[in-house]
């Protein structure tokens, strides 16, 4: 497994908007536990502060990233992460995640990170938690609110 972060551009982009989290392969605007990578590469070009990122094992792009700076909650945060459902369950999204901590960890300000997601996803729960996330006990939109804090 060689994980690598890469930049949304004119040559992946269709690619990326095509991952799908759901099971039967079918792309839908909001999916069972995440927001369509459609709507996250439309959501970063209205809001500042949001980069972007396709997910590639080598050359095979298995999943999608977008995380920054929230203005609005003044936060860093991992706003979205997903393994298109061909991939999942092969440490793809461990990995991922720690890449895109490690960069956010060279930010000169970024001490915290947060993210959240819906109380049914389990399995983000324990991916989380397993990479040092600890609860914050709220909750914001419906979600369960988690922070991780960089040493």
């Amino acid at each position: 497994m060689n994980i690598n972060l890469r930049d949304v551009t004119e040559e992946n982009w269709i690619k990326c908007i095509s991952l799908t989290t759901n099971t039967d392969g079918s792309n839908t605007v909001f999916e069972e536990f995440v927001a369509s990578n459609a709507a996250s590469i439309a959501q970063s070009k209205i809001q500042d502060g949001w980069i972007t990122k396709a997910i590639y094992d080598e050359d095979t792009i298995v999943g999608f990233t977008m995380y920054g700076y929230a203005f609005e909650d003044e936060i860093y945060e991992i706003c979205r992460l997903m393994i298109d459902y061909k991939y999942q369950q092969r440490g793809y999204g461990t990995q991922a995640l720690l890449k895109v901590i490690d960069e956010m960890k060279s930010w000169n300000d970024c001490n915290e990170i947060f993210l959240s997601f819906e109380p049914e996803n389990k399995v983000a729960k324990k991916l989380y938690e397993k990479l040092g996330f600890i609860d914050t006990y709220k909750i914001v939109d419906g979600e369960i609110l988690y922070k991780l804090v960089l040493l």
